[in-house]
């Protein structure tokens, strides 16, 4: 008895949450490189076993018979496969094109640029900005014309009076004199080369362990996803249970809808930048496009993803100014929709995180676990969300709220 009033104590169950918070912080940290992993496989596993649970339900041609689970799993990586290579395929060698043309587009606009480094250099000479540009390049000139003179010191050397070394008077050949000089030089280098080939060869066996250790778990969470949420359920406290699983099927209310009204404003942004770049003419439109789009999971950045190297293309390109405008105002339609029309009507008022709480999940999870905790931002804002409702509920129902006198 005196236990359970021990745990039925608020501030111990504060102490003991936050040990837990703590602890799981900690192990995060130094488990991270496993984890990530790991929390990937179970984040597609989350994403995609609706998608599982569709087609398993879908009976089988003239058959009564229901399309068995392992089949559906393969349908679904099957697409997923063909998809990802017909993307790889035809975004590869646009970008390879589109990196060559803004490579020839610089190179044929040097002249300009140059012309315009220096006329910026004359009007800003008094200046701070000019006074720095003026001494890099200078320094960089003198160090060239040192190099010079040393070469032809090199090459206008005095006839030496000193007496013949043992080298000279045996005539051994000057090739085995460079030879040992570069002995050291060589062994080093050697060296290095042997270090990186151990490094990288266990760091890409490593590379190849995760990919495997991150496919079998994927597929073995598709296939008894159910399963492991039943079993959980099954561990509740029978006392607690109706009220832990109301708290879970909240949690997961939120995440499905962040998941799917990000994914969805996501693709529209990324068909709206991709059309108006590409009626611009902006090189590599459709990269930019997906960049902005899908950039926009968190709230506010996305924009920075895609129109800032946006207007740097687009200045190489045409270098005016009313390209520039054009990129502009394709981003702010993009913006435009998004805020009065596409988040209010497609995913309506479902998603309940607030974009400045995200951003600042963002930042200290990344801060705290790396990337790591990039990608548990969202699940633990989402966790905090219900339990800070909860208190909120619990605190109104207190008689210090409603001001009635114990």
């Amino acid at each position: 008895m005196e236990k359970n009033k021990l745990f039925e104590n608020m501030w111990v169950r504060a102490i003991i949450g936050f040990c837990i918070i703590v602890l799981f912080f900690f192990l995060g940290y130094f488990l991270r490189g496993i984890l990530i992993s790991l929390f990937l496989a179970f984040t597609l596993a989350y994403i995609f076993d609706p998608v599982v649970d569709f087609i398993s339900g879908t009976r089988i041609f003239f058959s009564k018979r229901y399309v068995p689970r392992g089949l559906a799993i393969g349908v679904l990586l099957t697409g997923l496969f063909l998809i990802m290579g017909g993307l790889l395929t035809y975004t590869i060698p646009k970008t390879i094109t589109g990196i060559q043309h803004v490579g020839t587009v610089l190179k044929d606009h040097y002249p300009k640029y140059q012309e315009g480094v220096e006329k910026i250099i004359e009007e800003y000479r008094d200046t701070e900005i000019g006074a720095f540009l003026i001494v890099q390049l200078e320094g960089k000139t003198a160090g060239k014309e040192d190099s010079r003179n040393k070469e032809q010191a090199a090459g206008e050397t005095p006839p030496s009076t000193e007496k013949p070394s043992t080298s000279t008077r045996f005539s051994i050949p000057q090739s085995i004199l460079n030879l040992k000089r570069y002995i050291p030089e060589a062994i080093n280098f050697s060296i290095k080369i042997f270090k990186n080939i151990f490094f990288s060869t266990f760091g890409f066996f490593g590379i190849i362990m995760n990919i495997l250790l991150f496919g079998v778990v994927t597929v073995y969470l598709l296939k008894d996803f159910d399963i492991i949420i039943a079993k959980g359920r099954e561990l509740l406290p029978l006392d607690k249970k109706e009220k832990v699983s109301d708290m879970f099927t909240k949690i997961d209310e939120n995440l499905r809808a962040f998941f799917r009204g990000q994914i969805t404003v996501c693709v529209i942004l990324t068909f709206i930048y991709g059309t108006g770049l590409t009626i611009i003419g902006i090189p590599m439109s459709y990269l930019l496009a997906v960049m902005g789009g899908f950039g926009n999971i968190i709230p506010y950045i996305g924009i920075c993803f895609g129109l800032v190297p946006a207007l740097i293309l687009c200045y190489i390109q045409f270098q005016d100014i009313t390209h520039l405008l054009l990129v502009g105002t394709v981003f702010g339609i993009g913006q435009f929709f998004e805020g009065t029309l596409i988040t209010p009507k497609i995913v309506g008022t479902k998603l309940g995180l607030n974009p400045v709480a995200i951003i600042l999940a963002i930042l200290v999870c990344s801060q705290l676990l790396g990337f790591l905790g990039l990608l548990l931002a969202v699940p633990i804002l989402s966790v905090c969300k219900v339990l800070i409702d909860e208190g909120i509920v619990k605190y109104k129902g207190t008689d210090f709220f409603r001001g009635s006198k114990g």
